[in-house]
């Protein structure tokens, strides 16, 4: 479904002027392509004025004619860079999975939210799970998301949260800050975090938080499982397994691991 206020057709028009855009390297008119897309010039102009504010075209000063900027080769190389980063982790997600028998989680970190960008179910992974590759989850209430922010400074770790949406989905979900202090230093120290049913009933994982070349937590891993399955016995040997794993990731990606946080 669109946004409210910015209509289907809309939407269509202007990926139909965007392609017509590709074609013309070198600019073309408002009222070449107004005829080439078959729409009056005053829509292909506001459409075009939109594009331009969002950076993905521009109109040339002394020709008055627009072209495409790079902006979307840009995206589509960080969109690149993601599948390139997924075939050189992807076996140490794959064998994680099969070792443990459950689903396993790769998430990004995306402001104050985490973005599933990997997802593998197991046979024997038999609980039912909202979550979905493309996905976005807030932090507090997801172990990956309770990961990172567990080891970001305390200011930022405390920024997220207040810019965040807090909402308890279930009994266990953390809904306060001092709480969620608490919390994070645990994860600090032990290097893995929980998420017991704090977002879905019936359901915990396991996380620790995966380091980028630049030192910073920005992707986490994670072991999920029916909470009938996930008792404290099992997550003591689960949480070894996904340390190690998020620390060969770590490694990986450029990053010098670590499982100590900041506080």
């Amino acid at each position: 479904m669109a946004r409210k206020g910015v209509p289907v057709q809309s939407i269509d028009r202007v990926f139909d002027i965007m392609e017509k855009l590709s074609t013309h390297s070198r600019g073309i008119l408002l009222t070449e392509l107004a005829a080439e897309v078959s729409l009056p010039k005053s829509t292909v102009y506001r459409l075009l004025v939109s594009l331009t504010n969002k950076g993905y075209a521009v109109k040339e000063s002394d020709s008055g004619k627009y072209r495409l900027t790079m902006r979307l080769f840009e995206i589509g190389s960080r969109a690149a860079g993601v599948r390139d980063m997924l075939a050189t982790i992807r076996p140490c997600l794959d064998q994680l999975a099969e070792t443990t028998g459950e689903v396993v989680h790769f998430v990004k970190r995306d402001g104050g939210s985490v973005i599933y960008i990997y997802k593998l179910d197991t046979s024997s992974a038999s609980v039912r799970m909202t979550s979905a590759v493309g996905v976005r989850n807030p932090m507090y209430c997801t172990g990956v998301g309770k990961a990172i922010l567990s080891h970001l400074p305390e200011a930022e770790a405390l920024a997220i949260w207040n810019a965040t949406d807090i909402r308890r989905h279930t009994e266990q979900t953390i809904t306060t800050f001092a709480r969620m202090e608490q919390e994070m230093k645990c994860i600090a120290q032990n290097g893995y975090a929980l998420d017991n049913e704090e977002h879905e009933l019936g359901v915990c994982c396991v996380a620790a938080p995966v380091y980028d070349y630049s030192d910073r937590p920005a992707y986490a891993v994670s072991v999920s499982a029916p909470s009938t399955r996930m008792n404290e016995q099992r997550i003591q040997i689960i949480a070894p397994m996904i340390i190690r794993v998020a620390t060969e990731i770590s490694r990986l990606l450029g990053a010098t691991p670590k499982t100590d946080g900041p506080w």
